[in-house]
């Protein structure tokens, strides 16, 4: 009696390749899907620069001495808010986190940053020199609620008057 073991085996193409890399081309499916749709999300936000119902105002953050924090109307350089060490601590997370942002990408222009609302009523901190944005709804109302009157703070110190119907 002869002992043949019956062996079943896949496709030569399909046994040729290791399992590992089909785990490996699913992920880059995974990763490009991502990067489509990520890029769709950008191309979304950066077009609504042109909405008419952007308003959108730029501000100046410096440290100030004994640990201060100050933010500036960048047009007529006029304080809009003040943060003692020790006060405002999710604003001076935000900024911290945008200026080590900056540091990292080794931008030295001044710390000018754009506050800007959409038509939903959500605000945005964007910093122009690194493209970097925080949406500050994120974090909860209360939080974004500083930012909101930092930015209302920031429209009445506006040299020109603002028509959302004409954009900026």
């Amino acid at each position: 009696m002869m002992d043949a073991t019956a062996v079943i085996s896949p496709p030569k193409l399909l046994r040729l390749i290791h399992p590992l890399v089909w785990v490996m081309v699913l992920m880059f499916v995974v990763w490009g899907a991502g990067a489509f749709l990520t890029d769709q999300n950008r191309a979304a936000l950066s077009s609504a620069g042109s909405d008419p119902s952007v308003v959108s105002e730029r501000i100046v953050v410096r440290d100030l001495p004994n640990g201060a924090v100050g933010i500036f109307h960048a047009e007529s350089g006029t304080t809009i808010a003040r943060y003692e060490s020790g006060q405002g601590a999710f604003v001076r997370t935000i900024f911290r986190s945008l200026v080590r942002d900056r540091r990292v990408r080794g931008v030295s222009a001044a710390p000018v940053f754009i506050l800007y609302t959409l038509g939903d009523g959500d605000i945005t901190v964007e910093d122009p020199s690194t493209n970097s944005r925080i949406q500050l709804e994120a974090f909860g109302e209360p939080n974004a609620e500083h930012f909101r009157q930092m930015f209302d703070l920031a429209i009445n110190l506006s040299s020109f008057p603002r028509d959302p119907t004409l954009g900026k």
